[in-house]
């Protein structure tokens, strides 16, 4: 009678066994893919360019600013102080630099659309990443036309 037991034991850890493996894959699986949307759409700057063409068409400064004034961007990008985010001050000036492989433009697309693909140095990523679904891309090129105006000391080009 101590096969009956033995047998349910042996299940029992066959099926933990199995499980367990159904897990590791499952995590694994989940990395892979978190990995790959954490810098998906984020590297290809001629992707960048063909978006930016549609999205500059028309592009309007003043809708722009009235965008970024509502989502509140200032609370964060003020500009003097800039210890939360980088500062808009100047952006103008530092966006085509900021990444060697991207121009100006190309730059403040991923910074609005994909803010953790890169991370101005001492800043963590604490954008909100949802302005690619938020914001058509006609809006994000106003935002971009709007951006592409700030010089030094809030005075626009």
């Amino acid at each position: 009678m101590r096969s009956r037991p033995r047998q349910s034991q042996t299940k029992l850890i066959a099926s933990a066994a199995v499980l367990a493996v159904v897990l590791f894959g499952l995590l694994l699986a989940l990395a892979i893919s978190a990995t790959s949307l954490s810098t998906s759409g984020a590297v290809d700057s001629a992707s960048y360019s063909e978006k930016l063409d549609l999205a500059l068409t028309g592009a309007d400064a003043a809708i722009g600013e009235r965008l970024i004034a509502e989502t509140d961007c200032a609370s964060c990008h003020l500009i003097g102080e800039g210890r939360t985010a980088p500062l808009f001050d100047g952006l103008a000036s530092v966006a085509g630099g900021r990444r060697s492989s991207l121009n100006a433009e190309q730059y403040l697309y991923e910074a609005i659309v994909f803010p953790g693909a890169h991370l101005v140095d001492g800043y963590a990523n604490a954008m909100p990443n949802n302005y690619g679904q938020r914001f058509s891309l006609v809006d994000i090129g106003h935002m971009i036309a709007y951006l592409l105006t700030l010089t030094h000391d809030g005075v626009e080009a």
